[in-house]
This record gives C-alpha cells, structure tokens and sequence, in this order.
C-alpha cells in the first residue's frame, strides 16, 4: 500500500491534478505503472528505456528541416524557383478591362404601352402618306390603338394656329401620356368614330402629340397641363384654351360640345367677343371739315 501512495503522489505531481479518484482510476487501468500511465495521459510515446519520468520519455521537439524533408517539401538551397534575385520595383498605371471593350449602344427607352403602337407606320403616317393598311390582314394592337393621321395635323402648334386663323377653324388638341392606358382609348375608341371624324375634319383642325415629345411638352409648359390624356379647344386667333378635358372621353360626349362650337367659327363668334371696340370722340367745336369717330379693334 506504501508503494502505491507513492506512485499516486508522484503521478499527481507529474499529471498536476488533485483528484485522488481519477488519479487511482488511472492507475489502475494502467497497472500501477506510473511512467505508462503519464505517457497515456500526455498522448507520448513510449518512454526512453531507463527513464523513471515523463518528461525524460517526451519526444525532442521536430526542426524546420525535418519538417520539411518528411512532407516531400523543396529545399530552399536547391530549388530554383525559390532561389532568385528579388524582382525589380516599377510603376505602371491600373487600367478598367472595360475601358477597353468597344462602347455598347445604349437600348432605346421606350414606354411600357408602346407595344400598342407601331413606330414604323405612325413615322410613316406623321410624314402625311399612306401606310397602306391592308384591311384582309388580322387587327393587331398596333392596328386597334393607331393615331389617327386620317385627321391630324402635321407641324408644331405655331404652324397649326396659322393654319387655323386662315382658314376659320377652332384648333382641337390632344395630348397622350405613353403611360396611361386611357390615351390608348382615345385612339381606340373616341378619335375611331366616324361620326366624330366627320366634325372635326370639317370644322376643325386636330393636332395630337405626345408629352415628352419636343412639340407637346411645349405645349404642356404653355398651358400648365398637369392631368393627362389632355383634350383642348383652343381659340386659334387669341390662343386663348376655350374648353379642356382630362381622361377618356367618349365620342359622343365630345360630339356635343363639338357641334355647338362648329355652328360659330372662331373668327366671328368666340374671337371676336374677345376684341374690344373703342370710339373716338369728336373733338369740341369741330368744323364741317371735321371727320366722325370711327370704330376701331385692338
């Protein structure tokens, strides 16, 4: 028993644990051998022959060079690749790969409801000919929602005001947002009929732009359009927006106000009222050679 207190001491020192419980436990599975139990505990090998402790039955540490020899690595002395002068510093400038590709064309911007409409026949149209549609062909959409350049007037609103002054009629505009789909029922629905495009063809003049094109957003700016699809009766002697409407509109409700309008031509009805008469007083005294007061318009 004496023996085996001392070989508990002495594996409690070794293993730097106190708990006399485990201590024995592990003495016991190791036959009361001390050096085999350590070596167990610490993961060692086998102890040198000879040695009473664990720390004399601990393996020497592995250099670099042993190291390196077991795993198959290079020797830095003979590889050659290892072996070479540093390289020399210089300066060079960082290039984006991407600069160097050929610049991609940008994709056309186009609104989400333009595949309702087809560009080629409405450039065709908007030139004043004919796109020759073919009436055995199957409607499309781009056939349903097309402009009606049946009854448009081509050239900016400067052009179309002239052309109203000369030839008495009121200016009938209608402008489209690419992005409310009521401007597509316009041209679908309203501007389709043939009853209307009878009215306007013979007592009007109709101009229909897009918003953000040049000409209508000009005339969006002028006239303070903030609610689209926009339809106007303008006065094409004073310019002055005589009746509005916003949203869709059917082509009877428009017929309505449109035939009143065509009973009185801007030049003698609505433009005229706008014009003031002033006369000018005879002067006192006035001789027989004195001339009367004429009327006259601003």
């Amino acid at each position: 028993m004496a023996d085996q207190a001392e070989k508990l001491a002495m594996f409690k020192a070794v293993s730097g644990t106190d708990d006399d419980g485990f201590a024995i436990s592990f003495l016991e599975a190791h036959d009361w051998n001390v050096e085999t139990a350590v070596n167990s505990l610490m993961g060692g090998g086998a102890a040198a022959a000879g040695g009473s402790s664990a720390m004399e039955g601990a393996a020497a540490p592995e250099s670099d060079e042993a190291m390196a020899a077991r795993l198959g690595m290079p020797d830095e002395s003979t590889d050659p690749l290892l072996d070479r002068a540093p390289m020399s510093q210089y300066k060079d400038t960082l290039m984006d790969p991407a600069q160097r590709m050929p610049p991609t064309p940008a994709a056309q911007v186009t609104h989400r409801l333009e595949a309702f409409r087809d560009a080629k026949t409405d450039a065709v149209e908007a030139r004043g000919e004919d796109a020759k549609h073919d009436p055995r062909r199957p409607k499309t959409l781009a056939d349903i929602y097309r402009r009606p350049a049946e009854i448009c007037f081509n050239g900016s609103f400067d052009e179309l005001r002239q052309a109203g002054r000369e030839q008495g009629r009121w200016l009938l505009v209608n402008i489209q947002s690419p992005t409310e789909f009521a401007s597509q029922q316009l041209n679908a629905d309203t501007w389709s009929d043939e009853m209307l495009r009878i009215i306007v063809s013979a007592s009007f003049l109709f101009w229909q732009q897009y918003m953000d094109d040049d000409l209508g957003s000009k005339y969006v700016r002028h006239y303070n359009v903030t609610a689209l699809p926009h339809i106007a009766l303008i006065d094409p002697v004073t310019g002055q927006l005589v009746k509005s409407w916003t949203g869709f509109k059917d082509a009877e409700r428009l017929m309505d106000k449109l035939t009143e309008m065509a009973d009185t031509p801007p030049t003698d009805g609505y433009a005229a009222e706008a014009m003031v008469e002033e006369t000018t007083p005879r002067p006192a005294g006035g001789g027989g050679g004195g001339g009367g007061g004429g009327g006259r318009r601003r």
